[in-house]
């Protein structure tokens, strides 16, 4: 499709120069933040993503067991025996052939890059790689084959174990590998390191071919080579494997009925044919997997401070808590809090509930009735100036009327009080510790033998002067209720004062006990949050490198 005068092949895939190289810079800008974190390791690698991003030069690699015939491939595919039988030792473990002038250069870590003939003089190469300066990789050019200067066969060491397998899926280069050939041997496919490592591969998102090299070891009486294809993908697929390819080879004999060495090579000319499409998607994803290999690396150098808090959460201990679970820390945590908060609590809301529980006590009494207004209203008018009983003896007539009547009006109303608010109150207050799971003999025995005294004192000072009329009666009646309310109020608040400290003293017992409890609860949460920072750590530092991947793809 055209677009702009420029060819795009793929939203997610660039191919102008330009664009290559913006994704470079952005390669090079991961490194250098990367660097600034003490990695040490993965830099290098973007660097190299990034002189091979520059180029849009394409890398298959082929990887494979010692015995699968890959070096053997990979010159029979070239036309020229560039490969000995015996790989070339190096520290990078991977030897890289394209097309070009023609050279073979060692890069090493103390000579600087070496150069020789790769007709006459590969022994010479191994040699020095034996027993010269460490190497850090070699490189190979030759013309005439099926290879140009931007398409380049990764040969990397032979695979022997799962461990071996391991090891090279994540020190060598195949981060810089567009596609991966996978040779094994027609007596080895379901060996446990080919499903390992092929895995490791497809889940970091590469294509990936398989060659099943040397099927003229097939005897076609034992199975038919059919059943034997089938009972190869079966195996991969149960490792959830799925190939981009399955290739059937023989380098023994060329025209074995089931050869595919023909289309396999065809594949090789296809992908190379769609390098610019196939390198844009694949920079971008080794790009990716290198920010991951960063994380790993922050997460290593912070493995001693985060084994150090989680030694100190292993010496923890709460009953029923596991000191490794964040979660279930953090709701006992949130548990004991609420109940440290509503310990603390308790007494003030215990007090509010008292206080509340006696005004509807109090309210709810009531102390005055028609019998009372009635002696209130003799009572009243006794108290009335110029009031006077009889003519002989009229002073003390008066005075024994004034008893009489001040008598008659108190033992009205005490029994009123007696009955409809003395023995609700005292049976009301009696009852609160109880109420709080407390008990106090002491206590109940004092609140019964409480008395409030109802004297003519009491009922005198709530006379007003001047106070005649028939609604005064009835004011009176509802003002010595009050006055009587207000004492039990009085005494009722001094009781509760009594449960309240009850509660505190239990409270600081309970509290005591609970206190420490927290402090180890809080002590553990405090340490899951400080091991939650080194993660918060790692995902903004991924965060941040995503960012300014995603930046440079946008500017590309």
């Amino acid at each position: 499709m055209e677009k702009g005068g420029i060819e795009v092949l793929d939203s997610q895939v660039l191919i102008r120069e330009t664009d290559f190289s913006r994704l470079a810079h952005t390669w090079e800008e991961l490194a250098e933040v990367m660097k600034s974190q003490g990695d040490e390791t993965t830099p290098h690698k973007l660097i190299q993503l990034a002189a091979k991003t520059k180029r849009a030069e394409l890398n298959i690699a082929f990887c494979g067991h010692f015995s699968a015939g890959k070096s053997t491939m990979i010159n029979t595919l070239l036309g020229v025996n560039l490969l000995p039988s015996n790989p070339i030792p190096t520290s990078a473990n991977v030897v890289k052939i394209r097309g070009g002038e023609k050279a073979a250069r060692v890069f090493t870590m103390n000579s600087g890059v070496l150069t020789f003939d790769p007709d006459t003089e590969m022994e010479k190469l191994k040699q020095f790689a034996v027993d010269g300066d460490t190497v850090e990789s070699v490189e190979v050019s030759y013309p005439g084959t099926f290879l140009d200067e931007y398409a380049s066969l990764l040969d990397t060491p032979g695979i022997d174990s799962t461990d071996a397998a391991h090891k090279i899926a994540t020190e060598s280069a195949l981060h810089l590998a567009d596609v991966v050939i996978y040779m094994m041997d027609y007596n080895h496919v379901q060996a446990e390191e080919n499903f390992n490592f092929t895995k490791t591969l497809k889940d970091r998102g590469k294509p990936v071919y398989l060659v099943v090299n040397m099927i003229d070891k097939h005897i076609d009486f034992e199975l038919d080579f059919d059943s034997y294809k089938e009972s190869v993908e079966e195996a991969f697929a149960t490792w959830n494997i799925h190939p981009d390819g399955i290739f059937y080879t023989s380098l023994a004999e060329p025209d074995h009925s089931e050869n595919m060495y023909a289309e396999f090579k065809g594949m090789l000319a296809q992908l190379i044919t769609d390098r610019e499409k196939l390198v844009g998607t694949s920079v971008r994803s080794a790009a990716e997997h290198l920010i991951d290999e960063h994380i790993q690396v922050v997460r290593t150098s912070q493995a001693d401070q985060r084994q150090q808090w989680e030694a100190q959460l292993d010496g923890l201990e709460v009953e029923g808590i596991d000191s490794r679970h964040a979660a279930a820390v953090q709701e006992a945590l949130e548990q004991e809090e609420a109940t440290a908060a509503a310990l603390e609590q308790r007494a003030e809301d215990a007090r509010m509930q008292m206080e509340k529980e006696l005004s509807v006590l109090l309210d709810n009494a009531r102390l005055t009735y028609f019998s009372t207004n009635e002696a209130a209203r003799s009572y009243l008018e006794s108290r009335k100036p110029g009031f006077k009983v009889g003519l002989l003896f009229a002073g003390k007539k008066t005075e024994e009327e004034r008893a009489r009547r001040e008598e008659a009006l108190l033992v009205e109303f005490r029994e009123k009080v007696a009955g409809n608010l003395d023995f609700h109150f005292k049976e009301w207050l009696g009852k609160q510790p109880q109420v709080f799971d407390l008990r106090s003999e002491e206590y109940h025995a004092s609140v019964h033998a409480t008395k409030i005294e109802i004297t003519g004192e009491f009922l005198s000072k709530h006379i007003k002067e001047g106070a005649a009329s028939d609604e005064y009666v009835l004011n009176y009646c509802a003002d010595i209720s009050s006055g009587m309310k207000l004492e039990y109020r009085r005494v009722g608040l001094s009781f509760i004062a009594q449960v309240v400290e009850m509660i505190k003293e239990h409270v600081r017992v309970e509290s005591a006990a609970q206190g420490e409890r927290l402090g180890v609860l809080r002590e553990m949460a405090a340490l899951h949050q400080k091991l939650a920072g080194l993660a918060a750590r790692e995902e903004e530092t991924k965060g941040r490198l995503l960012a300014i991947m995603r930046g440079g793809e946008q500017v590309a």
